[in-house]
């Protein structure tokens, strides 16, 4: 096809000067001639508004990085706070079941290793974190207790020290009780009576202190807490006795005092006179042929008591105690064998329940409350039994009885 002479080659990137426009666009200006480099330019140009458009979008690199950097650093700081940061409450929690046997010595008698095993249950108690609180709140055997429900006197260190007397003390009433059931004398002996605790607005109060050991009461000898009701029945309320106390001084020597106490009046019985203290052996022993060592390790509190004292009687009788199965054992034992109640009894349930044991003997003084939950969260892997006293706790295990060594 042949090309009209005032037609443009639209290859070419010049137009020439000397060629007439068309003409419909006879009024209009004559196009300006573009170059190579004109255009190339201009592509620079475009390419670099381009980056400044996305820099701008984008922002700074340093400023970015240091964005991101600080969220990084707050979510750590947040996880590290959930785990590290403590808050003024205290966690109860499921514990370990331990063999009581193992740590039983006897002496002065013989001994038997038997099939079978008698646990003591424990419980773990921790400070709360922010974790552990969802934690506990997803867990139903968790108690959070505050930190007055937890250590009432507001010293930590002198509830952790009042529970390991009371293990220690536990662990001879244990002994005492076992022997007697198996007909061997055993008696208590201590050094004094330990005062733990005076009852406020008492007569007593600021004369006698906690920690004073009473060694004397009107003119007589005490060694044990029971000594003291007899030298006060000739007494009155209101009048005063002679006390005899050691008492350490400001150089923590001890040093023995003659105090004048005035008696107070029972709640339950004004006619009768009291010191108005909570007492307990000083440096108590058994006195016995046979003597029994327990080994409690770290853990304190009365509660394995009666695990203790089933654990004498299993070593000290040649046929085994639980018939060879494996039994877990709660409870306080007393010094008449009654079973008395503990704490932390739905964490030792659920403490049984994890470590596979089928059997967990507890008292039968827990509240019904505290019994209804326990078979809830026991189910039908655990058979609970709930005993009032030694007696029944042996013959839960041996119902026919104990077989004496001979």
């Amino acid at each position: 096809m042949k090309i009209p002479s005032n037609s443009v080659n639209m290859t070419d990137r010049t137009l020439p000067t000397d060629s007439a426009p068309p003409a419909s666009d006879l009024n209009a200006a004559p196009p300006a001639a573009i170059s190579t480099q004109d255009i190339s330019a201009a592509t620079a140009a475009t390419g670099e508004t381009s980056q400044n458009a996305q820099q701008e979008a984008k922002g700074p690199p340093k400023t970015r990085w240091f964005v991101l950097a600080a969220f990084g650093f707050l979510g750590a700081a947040l996880v590290a706070g959930m785990f590290l940061i403590r808050l003024p409450f205290y966690l109860v929690q499921p514990g370990s079941v331990r063999p009581a046997e193992q740590r039983v010595d006897i002496s002065g008698a013989k001994s038997f290793e038997t099939k079978g095993q008698v646990l003591f249950t424990t419980v773990f108690v921790d400070q709360a974190t922010p974790a552990l609180m969802i934690r506990a709140w997803l867990d139903d055997a968790v108690e959070i207790r505050t930190r007055d429900e937890m250590y009432p006197d507001g010293n930590r260190q002198s509830s952790q020290k009042q529970n390991q007397l009371r293990m220690d003390l536990s662990k001879l009433t244990a002994t005492r009780v076992a022997l007697e059931y198996l007909g061997i004398e055993a008696t208590y002996d201590a050094d004094g009576t330990r005062v733990v605790a005076v009852q406020k607005e008492a007569p007593a109060d600021g004369v006698l202190l906690p920690g004073d050991v009473i060694v004397s009461v009107d003119g007589a000898e005490v060694a044990l807490p029971s000594d003291i009701a007899p030298e006060l029945a000739d007494h009155a309320p209101g009048e005063q006795v002679q006390v005899v106390v050691r008492r350490q001084d400001s150089d923590g020597k001890p040093v023995r005092k003659d105090l004048a106490v005035t008696l107070g009046a029972a709640a339950d019985e004004v006619t009768r006179p009291i010191l108005g203290i909570e007492g307990e052996p000083d440096a108590p022993t058994i006195d016995s042929k046979v003597q029994v060592a327990v080994d409690s390790g770290t853990v304190s509190g009365p509660s394995a008591g009666l695990a203790w004292t089933l654990a004498i009687l299993d070593r000290m009788t040649p046929r085994s105690l639980t018939g060879g199965r494996t039994v877990a054992v709660t409870g306080e034992i007393l010094d008449d064998g009654t079973v008395g109640p503990i704490g932390g009894i739905l964490q030792k349930v659920a403490a049984v329940k994890r470590a596979g044991v089928k059997m967990f003997i507890y008292p039968a003084a827990t509240p019904q409350n505290e019994q209804k939950q326990m078979r809830a969260l026991a189910g039908k892997q655990v058979e609970l039994r709930p005993v009032k006293n030694l007696d029944q706790a042996v013959k839960a295990l041996s119902p026919n009885g104990i077989q004496l060594p001979r």
